[in-house]
């Protein structure tokens, strides 16, 4: 019956189906694992789940102080925008936290001396360890304090999924910079020896979009002088863009995305005012979008992360962190400027939100491991 099919109808079909059920048909046929796992099939499926949002799934990663830290997934219902109740998701690698996620891959860590970073995809339960590299401390700066910053996403011009990783270097009046990009493509790791401006990291992380990453700095030089530094992956060059207001001592500022936009905050005791880049690199297409009266969301809340659109592109997902450590999820309602928190007993109490959508990234390849494999090949081995 399949003969009688034709090729591209059969690719078309698959093309639209969740990752759950791919996964599942790996096994009908050599024919059909050599289609599901081709690299053209996999980027056709990618761009279809971006389009219709199709597995759309919140990621919540316990944030408690004490370990084993939990991963949960919680799946969002596409007609009323509400999800249904998380379960605990199988988690390859213990203790290691999310930084990052694009394209349904999520970058993990763990560490500080060493540190290490892998690449995971929840839905096909694999993983690809990157290859350790040491962090290089300037010669004039031993016994300092450092931070690393690591930001993971896609490099479409030449088609690749890269980590930046920022380490800052403090001595009591100077700072230095090492900076490095890893390449899925070619599993290792390049230096990058692009001057960088005397401006030091000042947010919780760093942001991918579109070939990009971005993230708030402060001019060490002239206090309070906040800009955003991005650095492109296939150019390997920086670039230096305003904010769309001037920052204020009263305000905290943040950046984030926000249907695929970059996405810029200012929150004081009154308003969260929310600015949308509606053009990528065009400093000039800042738009404000909403704002957010403190009272309207929660009078203790400390800050809150946008996550996504609605399907009908009239509520906004907020993550809301509260000063007591408590984390909650809140639909806010863009033209009636009101919130409704989303009640679910099973989110864990304290958590952060990697949003994820069906993709077959790592399904095949080298240097991907499958934990299920791992299991069975010791099982073989004890018997």
């Amino acid at each position: 019956m399949m003969s009688n099919i034709p090729q591209e109808l059969i690719i078309e079909i698959l093309a639209r189906l969740p990752v759950k059920s791919l996964v599942r048909f790996l096994c009908v046929s050599k024919e059909w694992y050599a289609l599901i796992t081709d690299s053209d099939f996999i980027k056709l499926h990618l761009k279809s789940s971006i389009e219709t949002n199709r597995d759309r799934t919140l990621i919540l990663n316990e944030d408690e102080f004490s370990p084993p830290l939990r991963y949960f997934s919680a799946v969002q219902f596409s007609k009323d925008n509400q999800f249904g109740k998380t379960f605990e998701i199988y988690k390859p690698l213990q203790n290691w936290v999310i930084s990052d996620y694009c394209d349904g891959l999520v970058c993990l860590h763990r560490g500080y001396e060493k540190l290490e970073v892998a690449i995971w995809n929840p839905l096909v339960r694999k993983y690809r360890k990157l290859p350790i590299e040491p962090i290089e401390e300037p010669s004039c700066f031993s016994s300092c304090i450092r931070f690393s910053h690591l930001a993971f996403g896609h490099d479409p011009r030449n088609d690749d999924y890269k980590v930046l990783r920022v380490t800052e270097f403090y001595m009591t009046d100077s700072m230095e910079f090492e900076v490095k990009v890893y390449s899925m493509r070619s599993n290792s790791w390049k230096k990058i020896d692009e001057q960088w401006p005397n401006k030091e990291i000042c947010c919780q992380k760093l942001l991918a979009l579109n070939g990009d990453v971005y993230w708030l700095a402060a001019d060490r030089v002239v206090q309070d002088l906040e800009s955003i530094l991005a650095f492109n992956f296939a150019t390997e060059k920086l670039r230096l863009y305003g904010t769309p207001v001037p920052p204020d001592n009263d305000q905290f500022t943040c950046l984030d995305v926000l249907g695929g936009f970059l996405c810029y905050i200012v929150n004081d005791y009154l308003n969260s005012d929310v600015y949308l880049m509606k053009k990528n690199g065009v400093e000039s297409s800042w738009t404000q979008v909403f704002k957010i009266k403190q009272h309207v969301v929660c009078r203790d809340f400390e800050y809150f992360r946008t996550l996504m659109f609605s399907t009908n592109g009239k509520k906004v997902l907020l993550e809301e962190h509260q000063e007591c450590g408590h984390t909650n999820l809140i639909w806010y309602d863009i033209e009636k400027k009101r919130c409704n928190r989303v009640r679910n007993r099973s989110f864990p109490y304290v958590f952060m939100v990697a949003t994820c959508i069906g993709s077959l990234l790592l399904l095949d390849g080298d240097n991907v491991i499958d934990p299920r494999q791992k299991k069975n090949k010791g099982k073989r081995k004890r018997n």
